[in-house]
């Protein structure tokens, strides 16, 4: 048995609604600890119909009214706390994986959050830089070497060390948590054209190929830099296992495109297992029932294969 930790998210979004939803439609042997307001969860699941409680266990948080549709420091608190009890359970061994419902950076930062997002916030768990967010679908697997920053930060971010740690993260994962035997990684330039030979950006001859030359000594299977809008035009990502972008919507923009319903973020190069569904808090539809599970069902599941293949099962 799998034992499955999910977090509830902002409370008055729509993450305990698609995460009781996927958990109706997901066969198989796992047991869920629902993390969260055991009244809210207990709501939800009055609207859904769940009729077997057997499989679910409440890591209750405390009652708490929800304000549907709006981010409050309330829901802030809640979706923080939430996270800091699934690293508690898994740190006890409790569970074995994370999914963690869309959290609201605007409601966490008014709650008093350090940083802005789920990955940040698990990887200073483990007081570790070597991570990366990775995006999975069907479609295509991606990856990013900076995340939640300014545009205009990007090039003061990257460097030769970054990119080396980057490209390393997510070698192992696709060989370790994806068993591929010689994955291909494909780079993405920064400027447009990939920097047209230094006449728009001097990023790709100074930093990305100096890095793809020497890991490519080691026949390490990296290749690019490609220009991002000929790559994704002419379908290229079907040539590789994964895309490492340099910047948040130069990859987020095509994958999301590609696989909203269906998209995954997966924290990878930590020791523990942490997907989430790959898009926000909804706030629109909270409460309405209406909300699509597809993505936080896909999330339990390559959270279930990632386990599975970590462990040899």
């Amino acid at each position: 048995m799998i034992k499955i930790g999910i977090t509830c998210g902002d409370i008055n979004g729509i993450g305990p609604e698609i995460a009781i939803k996927a958990i109706k439609n997901l066969k198989g042997d796992y047991k869920f600890y629902l993390i969260g307001p055991k009244n809210v969860w207990l709501s939800v699941i009055s609207k859904i119909k769940i009729d077997d409680f057997s499989n679910l266990e409440f890591v209750d948080l405390g009652k708490f009214s929800q304000n549907l549709g709006t981010p409050t420091v309330i829901s802030g608190k809640v979706a923080l706390r939430a996270i800091q009890e699934s690293l508690k359970l898994w740190d006890e061994k409790v569970i074995d994986v994370i999914v963690t419902a869309p959290i609201s950076k605007e409601a966490i930062m008014k709650a008093g959050a350090k940083f802005p997002g789920h990955t940040e916030m698990f990887a200073d768990h483990f007081k570790s830089k070597k991570y990366v967010m990775m995006f999975l679908s069907r479609s295509f697997y991606a990856a990013l070497a900076t995340i939640h920053i300014s545009l205009k930060e990007v090039p003061k971010h990257l460097t030769r060390e970054l990119l080396e740690t980057k490209l390393s993260v997510v070698k192992y994962t696709l060989t370790n948590d994806f068993a591929l035997k010689s994955p291909k990684i494909a780079v993405l330039g920064l400027n447009p054209h990939a920097g047209e030979s230094d006449l728009i950006g001097f990023e790709e001859t100074e930093i990305i190929q100096p890095v793809i030359k020497k890991l490519s000594a080691n026949k390490f299977g990296i290749y690019g830099p490609y220009s991002p809008d000929g790559f994704f035009g002419q379908r290229e990502y079907k040539n590789f296992d994964c895309v490492l972008g340099m910047y948040h919507d130069q990859v987020l923009i095509p994958f999301k495109l590609m696989n909203f319903n269906s998209g995954v973020n997966f924290t990878a190069g930590l020791p523990l297992i942490r997907t989430s569904p790959d898009h926000g808090t909804a706030f629109n539809l909270a409460g309405k029932n209406l909300a699509d599970h597809r993505s936080m069902l896909e999330a339990i599941k390559y959270a279930v294969k990632i386990y599975k293949c970590r462990n040899k099962i």
